[in-house]
C-alpha cells in the first residue's frame, strides 16, 4: 500500500503499535511542522527526500537528511519530529511477517543494526519508483512495486547479515555486547568520513566510539582490518583521487583539501596505493 498522506497521531494513546496488513509507504510534503509521538510502528526505512528532520529512536535523538536512511527494528520505539515545511519524509514499512520469513531462516535473535546508514544510489532510485508507482491504480504497477519492496528487503538483510559478519571479528562473547560494540565502531568510522579533511587524533576517533584510546584502537583493527590511521589515510587518498579525476584544482590545494599536511608526504602515500604520482595519474586521465 503506498499513501501519500502521513499517518495522524492520536494523543490519547501512550505509545500505540501499528499492524500493517502490507507493505506500507507512507510520504508527503509537509505544509507545516510535523510531529509524531513515540509510537511502535514495526520494521522498515526512514528516510527523506527533501528537508531535514530529527527521529527518537528508543530515547535517542538522531538527525536526518535526504543523503542517509535509518532502519528500525521490530518492537522499537520511534517518534518523528519535522520543524520546517516543505519536507518530504519517505517511510516505508515492512509487513512484519515478511520480514519475520526473511531473518529467521539463519538467525532466530537476529535484528537490523539500528543506525543510519548512506543512501546509496541504487536505494533511492528504488524508493523514487516505488513513489511513482503509487500514482497508479494498475495492477501490474501493485505487482511491480511489491517486488521492488522484496528486492529492497532482501538487500538489506544481506547488507545487515554482512555486517554482523563483521561484527563476528571482536572478540566478546555477548552478541548484544558485540552488536553494541559494532555500533560504536561504526559510527567512529562514519566520523571519521565527514571528517577526514581535518586534524583527527586518536582521542577524538575514540570520543567519536565512546570508547577509551587503547580499547578503540585495538577494537577498530580487530573489527575493520585496519587502524584508525591507516583507515583515515585510505578515506583521504580516495578523496584525493576523485578530486584529481574530477576538477581543476592543483595538486598541492588537493593535499590541504583532503587532510595531508606535506606534498611530498602526499604523492607518496598517494604512489604506494595507487601505482602512480598524483601528477602522473591526472595526465593519464587527461593524456
Amino acid at each position: 500500500m503506498i499513501s501519500r498522506k502521513l499517518l495522524t497521531p492520536e494523543p490519547q494513546q501512550a505509545c500505540p503499535t501499528f499492524r500493517f496488513a502490507d507493505h506500507t509507504l507512507l510520504t508527503e510534503t509537509t505544509a507545516k511542522p510535523y510531529t509524531f509521538p513515540q509510537h511502535i510502528p514495526g520494521p522498515g526505512i526512514l528516510t527523506l527526500l527533501s528537508g531535514a528532520g530529527r527521529f527518537i529512536l528508543n530515547g535517542e535523538s538522531i538527525p536526518l537528511d535526504p543523503t542517509r536512511y535509518l532502519l528500525i527494528d521490530q518492537g522499537t520505539r520511534l517518534s518523528i519530529r519535522l520543524p520546517r515545511p516543505d519536507t518530504q519524509p519517505l517511510f516505508l514499512f515492512f509487513r512484519s511477517e515478511t520480514v519475520t520469513q526473511a531473518l529467521t531462516k539463519q538467525h532466530a535473535d537476529f535484528c537490523w543494526l539500528e543506525r543510519l546508514h548512506p543512501l546509496n544510489d541504487t536505494l533511492k532510485e528504488r524508493l523514487e519508483w516505488l513513489v511513482r508507482f503509487g500514482s497508479s491504480c494498475s495492477s501490474f504497477s501493485a505487482l511491480k512495486a511489491d517486488a521492488m519492496i522484496r528486492d529492497i528487503l532482501l538487500d538489506l538483510v544481506r547488507q545487515a547479515r554482512a555486517a554482523e559478519a563483521t561484527a563476528e571479528r571482536l572478540a566478546v562473547s555477548r552478541r548484544s555486547t558485540r552488536i553494541g560494540l559494532y555500533k560504536r565502531l561504526s559510527l567512529a568510522r562514519e566520523w571519521i568520513d565527514a571528517n577526514y579533511p581535518s586534524s583527527l587524533p586518536l582521542e577524538s576517533m575514540a570520543e567519536a566510539a565512546q570508547l577509551n584510546r587503547q580499547h578503540f584502537l585495538r577494537m577498530f583493527r580487530d573489527c575493520f582490518g585496519l587502524t584508525p590511521h591507516q583507515y583515515l589515510i585510505d578515506v583521504r587518498l580516495t578523496a584525493a583521487r576523485k578530486l584529481l579525476s574530477e576538477t581543476n584544482e592543483p595538486i598541492t590545494s588537493i593535499c590541504r583539501m583532503t587532510g595531508f599536511e606535506s606534498p611530498p608526504s602526499f604523492s607518496s602515500l598517494f604512489r604506494n596505493r595507487f601505482g602512480a604520482s598524483p601528477k602522473t595519474w591526472r595526465q593519464r586521465l587527461n593524456p
